[in-house]
């Protein structure tokens, strides 16, 4: 199996972007920090094409999308255009809506993903649902996340599985990546530290507290392409020397920079 493809989630750093020159600017960053591949994700403030042009201008490729839901259920057209434009045939979501937190949103959820999937699949693009820790919250015997897997089956709904929420969930990262193996295309990758206030918080991946020899060796052993660094929140350093840290941490770690 060939090694998986390092990505940047851009939302790591939405807040360099706020326009198409400050975008461009952070891309060559990211460029420069050894990505190949970005998720184009919190840069609603520029314009698509802005995007598009300022990918090719730094010879960066988009490995993914975080749109939001009711852009899936109201403009399915617009989502197929922009992943397009994009040239990416990964297409996601980062959460939903509180009104699915139970067990009747999940089952509204994989009703309303049913017809959408499809139609996705004739374009060419696969779906992934983004958790975070809400999603392991227990309804009855079992948690959201799991009755929308097991509730989904044979739909084709994948998970884009992000190993800090799922720690921060009270589970064990590596377990998911194994039993989702087969529904994954693309993994993201945060690390979690702690303070001596008890406070937990994102870092670079590999200067943290994850299992990391247990979630890479998950990850090498499943389908999945990408990769994908994301670290919401920077308390420490420079974000992009942090987003330049975890590429390298994952290099070194037997993963793909090309």
């Amino acid at each position: 199996m060939m090694a998986q493809k390092i990505g940047l989630n851009m939302y790591t750093l939405r807040e360099l972007c706020g326009n198409a020159a400050a975008l461009r600017d952070t891309f060559g960053k990211v460029r420069e920090a050894g990505y190949r591949y970005v998720q184009i994700s919190g840069l609603a403030s520029v314009d698509p094409a802005d995007i598009a042009d300022a990918m090719r201008e730094h010879d960066l490729k988009a490995c993914a999308t975080h749109l939001s839901w009711d852009l899936f259920l109201d403009d399915l057209p617009k989502v197929i255009e922009l992943h397009k434009l994009y040239g990416t045939t990964h297409s996601a979501i980062g959460g939903l809506p509180d009104v699915y937190r139970s067990s009747e949103g999940a089952k509204r959820f994989v009703d309303e993903a049913g017809p959408v999937i499809p139609k996705l699949a004739e374009a060419g693009l696969d779906f992934s649902y983004h958790n975070h820790n809400h999603e392991f919250v227990k309804l009855d015997d079992r948690t959201w996340l799991d009755t929308v897997h097991d509730s989904a089956a044979g739909i084709g709904i994948k998970f884009e599985i992000d190993v800090y929420w799922v720690v921060a969930g009270g589970a064990d990262p590596a377990e998911y990546i194994e039993r989702f193996s087969n529904e994954m295309s693309i993994v993201h990758m945060k690390d979690m530290s702690v303070t001596w206030a008890r406070e937990q918080r994102m870092c670079a991946v590999g200067s943290g507290n994850l299992n990391w020899k247990r979630i890479n060796e998950a990850v090498r052993a499943a389908p999945i392409e990408f990769v994908i660094v994301e670290q919401d929140s920077h308390y420490d350093g420079d974000p992009i020397r942090n987003v330049a840290d975890s590429f390298t941490f994952l290099m070194d770690s037997g993963f793909s920079g090309e």
